[in-house]
């Protein structure tokens, strides 16, 4: 064999482990994105985490402070009856002090005293360019002019909003989300997407590459939505939202929907590096950018979850029947149907394609009962329509997906006779008075098989001594005298 050849099989030899255990490797199911910024992602119609990472890692709120701003403000303008077309003049002291030269937490527009712009304006500048101006003018006209308060009592508003939406871990403490201050985590904006979400006039007008008014065009600053800027992160899959850094230093945030055959989806990352730009106008990130970790999350998502529904609850047409029990303690005969109490519908991730299994746990009151030689979990009458029996948990692979209560399908009442039959019948053939009376069946059985067997004995006995007897006799001897007269006649 020549040397050559001995050093490819060698070479194949050394390889054979890796392959192996490439082929047998199960697929990475939670990825760790690029950039391993914090990131959560969100189905908004199974309410449902699908990734996160670093979810509760505390950062300033940023850009994400002007969604809950938005919110507050487009609320006060629908409840005193404004229109986003109504146009408003600027006042100098709302946009004061929203922009430090150089800074690149604070983008703006240039808005100066006694301007003249629509409502909508203000809302799509803010959304569409993160600019600091825009979002304070917005908060200064809904304070001075539709609350008739202060600054701090509409950052009081955005606060009580943050704690109606669940968000334990977020204090706003400026109103635009400038300078740094305050905190959020993504756990938490992802449940102010799913808020801001439904406010689709809000949504329509950050899901644009340019918004045209005033007499100029404002670019997209969301590379997702528009590369004019910067080139390379466009996604033609996002829904708006918002983007941008929160302190100058970094802490680059970055918010978006997604949808797929009807089904919604938010995602956040927050903490990315910071934005740069040269003197000619270029921009590029530092290594970590929220754009990487974006680039990586929408795809996983979309091409590992697929929708399911695993049950259908109580009251729909095609109710799931989980189990069936047989009734027992004075019921009718028959069986008493367990439903689920709700429809669980999921985004599952199933990449091996293995079934999802149903794992029953029964109440305290159900029990095995055998029947025919046949055993059955079985329930006491009476039963109430809609109590709760046990529960039913979806399993995929070992992981718990859902878990839900498994409710009496109908009302079961105690038939009085029945039961009393039943009672009967368990006091005379069940526990200590049953063995008594097995025990004293058997010896009655015994005894009459025993009188039986005698009587047969005796009565074989009899027919043989007897016939014996009729044997050995001799025959006696007619004595009748005839008639004389017999003969002739």
């Amino acid at each position: 064999m020549s040397k050559k050849l001995l050093c490819t099989l060698l070479a194949c030899l050394l390889l054979l482990p890796v392959l192996l255990l490439s082929v047998g490797a199960e697929p990475k199911t939670v990825p760790l994105f690029a950039a391993n910024n914090s990131a959560v992602a969100y189905c908004i119609d199974t309410e449902q985490i699908l990734y996160e990472n670093k979810a509760e890692e505390v950062h300033a709120p940023g850009v994400t402070a002007k969604l809950m701003a938005l919110m507050v403000a487009y609320d006060l303008l629908e409840n005193t009856g404004r229109k986003l077309s109504e146009k408003i003049t600027i006042n100098g002291s709302w946009v004061r002090d929203t922009y430090i030269p150089g800074d690149r937490s604070s983008p703006y527009l240039g808005l100066t005293q006694g301007d003249e712009c629509s409502l909508e304006y203000l809302f799509a500048c803010s959304l569409v360019s993160n600019a600091n101006d825009a979002c304070a003018a917005l908060v200064g006209y809904c304070t001075e002019e539709l609350m008739m308060a202060t600054r701090e009592d509409f950052l009081e508003r955005m606060n009580k909003k943050a704690e109606e939406l669940g968000m334990k871990n977020t204090l706003y403490a400026d109103t635009i989300g400038f300078g740094g201050l305050g905190q959020t985590t993504a756990s938490d904006v992802v449940k102010l997407a799913k808020a801001f979400y439904l406010y689709n006039d809000l949504v329509q007008l950050a899901d644009r590459d340019a918004y045209r008014g005033a007499g100029s065009t404002i670019r997209n600053k969301n590379y997702l939505e528009c590369d004019y800027l910067m080139k390379g992160y466009l996604m033609e899959e996002a829904v708006g939202l918002i983007a941008g850094h929160s302190t100058n230093q970094g802490g680059y945030h970055l918010v978006t929907f997604t949808e797929k055959e009807g089904i919604a989806y938010a995602y956040v990352v927050m903490g990315g590096s910071r934005e740069r730009q040269e003197e000619d106008g270029s921009r590029w990130f530092d290594d970590g950018n929220a754009y990487d970790d974006m680039h990586g999350l929408v795809p996983y998502v979309l091409d590992s979850f697929g929708y399911q529904k695993l049950c259908s609850g109580k009251g729909e047409k095609d109710v799931t029947f989980l189990a069936d029990l047989r009734l027992g303690g004075g019921a009718e005969e028959g069986i008493l149907r367990l439903v689920p109490e709700k429809t669980v519908e999921l985004m599952v991730a199933n990449p091996n394609g293995a079934e999802i299994e149903i794992v029953l746990t029964y109440d305290e009151r159900i029990y095995e009962a055998e029947k025919a030689g046949k055993t059955y979990m079985t329930v006491d009458a009476p039963v109430k329509q809609g109590e709760v029996l046990g529960t039913a948990s979806f399993v995929l692979e070992g992981k718990t997906l859902a878990t839900v209560n498994m409710l009496a399908e109908k009302s079961v009442e105690v038939n009085t006779l029945l039961s009393a039959k039943n009672h009967l019948f368990s006091f005379l053939f069940e526990g200590p008075m049953g063995n008594i009376i097995k025990w004293v069946l058997i010896i009655i059985i015994a005894w009459a098989a025993l009188a039986l067997l005698f009587w047969v004995i005796r009565q074989i006995f009899r027919l043989v001594v007897w016939g014996n007897g009729k044997k050995d006799k001799p025959e006696k001897e007619d004595k009748t005298e005839k008639p004389e007269n017999m003969n002739k006649m």
